[in-house]
């Protein structure tokens, strides 16, 4: 009795001990949490302190700039330095006291990149000697919505923080309700397990019983839970090489019964002979250690003949010399998981096969509707350029045709290009340009459009004219003529304004190209909104303007595959900025860019005359006759003379039985398409020890590989339908002058 009595004076005690420990630790622990809180509290005080400044300072800051603009006295310039420091401190504070905070993170990410924007505009204004009144008006509208923007910011920072604020306080009076609560409970707790001394000691007594009672009710419990069980158990004593079967796991295969002890050949005989000896191989691999634990899959037979697929895991009991002495597990039938993904690798199979299909699709349709668009904007410009016989009437319907086909030309592009990025198909080009023969050519083109609208037209590129860069020409001027083009069409009144020139970020070096207008605006909650595909600000933008709502979103994706990015500044009625960033390697030192580039195909065109002799002959292979139509105008136009084969077959019996300084080759044709008709010439010429004849290839295709396709099957060249005038004469140039050099 007094071992007992000693035996349970000592549970009580721990129990006794540890609640009091318990108690401590919640008192100490308490005090910690409160300290913290309190802490959280001056510290979004803080925030709110500084984020109020930082309103004060920017307005500050505008003052001393326009003290400086209406004066021109130096110290406001210093205080404008000063106060540009204690933005930049601020906003570091600011910073420092939200490092836990994602969203104000994010928040003071923008606000720096808005206040680097600002202070750039102040200090542009800043370096102007004479503002005539209009710029000046035009620039402080711009300024004040560059401050609202950053007010805007700074006041969400204000309004998270004012919650954050609310929360923590009442935080803090909640952990000192719950510090007192827990303070009377642990007192409360204390007196009762005093008085629980005498019942304790009571019941322990009474506690063998019990245990005994509770051991059998969990062993009973333990045994309803085998036998109701979906898995299989099995329980193997390697020693005596018995194994403890559970009811269900002969069940699952369709056979009745009780659980029972028996060998392990009951089971092994109902694996599939395929995987009997895989699975025989992995048991013993684990139980001799090679493997870290046991799951494998495999079949067994059914009662009713099919297979079932199990899923077998098992855990190996070890004695003292590291040799399995026995192994418990559990057999899960998966056969519905395997039918799921038999299931799910058949509607994979079949969406890769949806996705060529649809790549087929589209290389079907680019043929289809390129080959008629060439021939009609090809038509359209020499009724442009040869309409001194047209009356005012037909002019517009030829202006009217040509803007029609452009806005075609753009919705097909736009839709394949779209579809190049969806599939992360979308290539770029590396090569070198110069930036003042891109700009020009851009300004020839979209100038005429802005004309057209009565809007104002400037654009800005004295820093980067003479610069060549490495790249992607093309597609940065689909990415410039987009933005432009946008800012045309909602611009009513006023104008667009375009400025390029270099700046450096993190040590390296961007091209910046900022397009303004004063067109309608966008609103700052509809920012994001302007980006996504087949999307625009509101409904009533595309019923009045049209558009497929395709391309931001692609000069946004094109932009970051050249390493930068495109971004927005605008205001409801007053007009946006969408600002260019992109990686700009200068492919080498600044060049003197000589004559007007403003006319580059029409110089191309004259030196192409002048390299015409007249005997000059090309062979234009070409199934479609408007496409003929158009090529044959271009070639009469600089003096050459052709033949033409609208098949493969047709074109290499002409060219084997005449000469020709160049070849036309389309691509898809009937009886032998171009790539083959290609094949069939470099063949010829390298059997007989022909002199290689220029192939320039021509195709509606403009999907990825299509320019691949045709210089590996033998051309020289490729243009992709419709095609540009200026481009094919260029090529042609090109070709007579290394036949000429070659000759």
């Amino acid at each position: 009795m007094d071992k007992i009595f000693i035996r349970n004076f000592l549970i009580f005690m721990v129990i006794l001990l540890t609640a009091v420990s318990f108690l401590i630790f919640v008192f100490v622990s308490g005090d910690k949490k409160l300290d913290e809180t309190a802490e959280l509290v001056e510290r979004t005080y803080d925030v709110i302190l500084e984020a109020e400044k930082l309103t004060s300072l920017i307005e500050s800051l505008l003052s001393a700039q326009r003290g400086y603009l209406l004066t021109d006295d130096k110290s406001f310039m210093e205080r404008y330095e000063n106060k540009k420091i204690d933005i930049s401190d601020t906003i570091a504070r600011l910073s420092e006291l939200t490092s836990d905070n994602k969203s104000q993170q994010s928040r003071l990410d923008e606000m720096r990149t808005n206040v680097n924007n600002f202070t750039a505009r102040l200090e542009e204004r800043a370096l102007i000697e004479f503002i005539p009144n209009p710029v000046l008006l035009n620039g402080i509208d711009a300024v004040n919505s560059m401050k609202e923007n950053l007010v805007r910011i700074n006041a969400s920072i204000l309004d998270e923080e004012y919650e954050l604020l609310n929360q923590r306080v009442h935080a803090v009076d909640n952990k000192k309700n719950f510090y007192l609560t827990s303070l009377i409970i642990g007192l409360a707790v204390g007196t009762v397990l005093l008085l629980l001394f005498n019942a304790f000691l009571l019941n322990a007594q009474r506690g063998r019983t019990r245990v005994e009672a509770s051991l059998k009710q969990t062993e009973d419990r333990f045994a309803i839970a085998i036998d109701g069980t979906q898995d299989g158990i099995f329980d193997w004593d390697i020693a005596n090489d018995k194994i403890f079967y559970s009811r269900r796991f002969f069940e699952m295969l369709g056979y009745e019964g009780k659980a029972y002890t028996g060998s392990i050949e009951d089971s092994t005989d109902l694996i599939h002979e395929d995987d009997k000896e895989r699975v025989m191989d992995t048991i013993a691999q684990y139980l001799d250690g090679g493997l870290s634990e046991y799951s494998q899959e495999f079949r067994m037979q059914h009662k009713s003949g099919r297979w079932v697929w199990v899923q077998s895991r098992a855990k190996a009991i070890y004695d003292k010399s590291g040799k399995a002495i026995r192994m418990v597990g559990a057999n899960t039938d998966i056969s519905y998981l395997k039918m799921e993904q038999e299931r799910l690798l058949a509607e994979k199979k079949l969406a890769e096969e949806a996705n060529r299909a649809k790549s087929d699709f589209l290389a079907h349709m680019s043929h289809e509707i390129r080959t008629p668009l060439t021939a009609i904007s090809g038509i359209g410009e020499i009724l442009q350029k040869r309409n001194e016989n047209l009356d005012d009437k037909q002019k517009q319907l030829v202006t009217t045709l040509n803007n029609s086909t452009s806005s075609l030309k753009d919705l097909v592009n736009d839709v394949l290009d779209f579809s190049k990025i969806e599939n992360q198909d979308m290539e770029l080009l590396s090569e070198n340009f110069n930036l003042g023969e891109l700009f020009e050519s851009i300004i020839s083109m979209m100038s005429l459009r802005a004309s057209e609208k009565g809007v104002s037209f400037v654009f800005d590129y004295a820093q980067v004219k003479d610069v060549d860069i490495c790249g992607d020409q093309v597609r940065l001027r689909q990415v410039i003529v987009n933005l432009i083009g946008n800012a045309v069409k909602f611009t009513d009144q006023g104008g667009v304004t375009i400025k390029a020139d270099f700046e450096e970020r993190e040590g390296e070096n961007f091209l910046r190209i900022e397009v303004t207008d004063s067109g309608i605006g966008i609103a700052p909650e509809n920012f994001d909104l302007v980006f996504e595909r087949f999307k625009q600000a509101d409904s009533s933008v595309s019923r009045k303007y049209g558009g497929t709502g395709l391309g931001l979103s692609i000069s946004r994706s094109l932009a970051r595959l050249m390493g930068g990015d495109i971004y927005l500044s605008s205001e409801t009625g007053k007009g946006s900025t969408f600002t260019l960033l992109i990686n700009a390697v200068k492919s080498g030192d600044e060049i003197t860019n000589g004559g007007d580039t403003g006319h580059l195909s029409k110089k191309i065109s004259e030196k192409l005359r002048a390299a015409v002799t007249g005997e000059e002959k090309a062979l234009i292979v070409e199934d479609y006759e408007g496409n003929v139509v158009v090529i044959s105008y271009i070639l009469e136009e600089i003096g050459m003379t052709y033949d033409v084969a609208v098949t493969g077959v047709e074109a290499i019996k002409l060219w084997s039985s005449g000469h020709y300084d160049l070849i036309l080759m389309d691509v898809q044709m009937p009886e032998m398409d171009g790539f083959t008709a290609t094949k069939e010439i470099r063949s010829i010429e390298g059997r007989d020890q022909l002199t290689r004849t220029p192939i320039i290839g021509m195709t509606a295709h403009a999907l990825l590989g299509d320019k691949d396709k045709c210089i590996e099957a033998g051309m020289d060249a490729y243009l992709p339908k419709p095609i540009v005038e200026a481009d094919l004469q260029k090529e042609i140039l090109k070709f007579l002058h290394k036949y000429k050099k070659a000759a």
